[in-house]
């Protein structure tokens, strides 16, 4: 099945060009959009596991506790939203770590 993933080159990525995925709401922005691309919850958890930096955060509340399976793709915002707001948090933490 072809996904349309052109959403994610809004999203932010680090110095190995894996998304940035460091808080919990840019990890259900990203689930519910891949969701509502096609993706069933097991793809679009692999997905994230191959192509995205998590924090240890992200992976224990949302993966590990398995709260990704009570995502929905009726919940998605628009991707460019969903990209903007992942920048703007991204950023925001690098504000606050230097």
């Amino acid at each position: 099945m072809d996904h349309d993933l052109a959403f994610l080159e809004k999203f932010p990525q680090d110095d190995n060009e894996l998304y940035i995925v460091y808080d919990l709401y840019t990890f259900d922005n990203l689930f519910r959009l891949l969701l509502a691309s096609g993706f069933d919850h097991e793809d679009a958890l692999s997905f994230i596991l191959a192509s995205c930096s998590l924090s240890g955060r992200v992976f224990q509340e949302k993966i590990h506790n398995l709260k990704y399976e009570e995502l929905s793709a009726d919940d998605a915002l628009s991707a460019d939203e969903a990209a903007c707001k992942a920048q703007f948090i991204y950023d925001m933490m690098e504000i606050v770590s230097k």
